[in-house]
């Protein structure tokens, strides 16, 4: 026997998860969240405090390959968990609005070194080995390699 309340309840959760995913499906549309999925350089432009950043990347040295060979792991588990973290830390951003200025959290700065010396390890070997720079950042002689400013 069923309860006369049970109906009307399972109706509402029913129209309650339509509208959640209706709402999010919409939300992931309108932000453009599918575009997070793809290696497309212009997908950073979706916010506008990247706006510079796309800009002067485009005029670097490295313009030829795309941000997420830089900002993302080169393992395939690792790039999606790295992707899925980024883009939870990009949606609160769009919601309640951006900093007003972007810096790498610690485990982004190691993974961009990381991903430095993927490409460029053997080059800089030898510099690497010394005392001197052996816990300094490419990036913090660099800075302009991947950004041009």
């Amino acid at each position: 026997m069923r309860l006369p309340g049970a109906k009307v309840a399972w109706r509402a959760s029913v129209i309650a998860a339509a509208i959640l995913v209706g709402t999010g499906s919409y939300t992931f549309w309108f932000a453009r969240g599918y575009s997070y999925l793809l290696d497309d350089p212009e997908v950073c432009i979706n916010c506008h405090i990247m706006r510079d950043n796309y800009h002067s990347w485009d005029r670097s040295s490295h313009q030829e390959i795309t941000c997420n060979d830089c900002h993302v792991p080169h393992t395939l588990v690792a790039k999606w968990l790295t992707k899925a973290e980024n883009g939870f830390h990009h949606s609160v951003a769009f919601t309640f609005g951006p900093p007003e200025v972007i810096h790498a959290r610690p485990r982004t700065r190691r993974l961009i070194q990381r991903n430095c010396l993927y490409c460029h390890g053997e080059m800089v070997m030898l510099v690497r080995g010394t005392e001197e720079w052996r816990d300094r950042f490419c990036f913090d002689c660099h800075r302009g390699v991947g950004h041009a400013y």
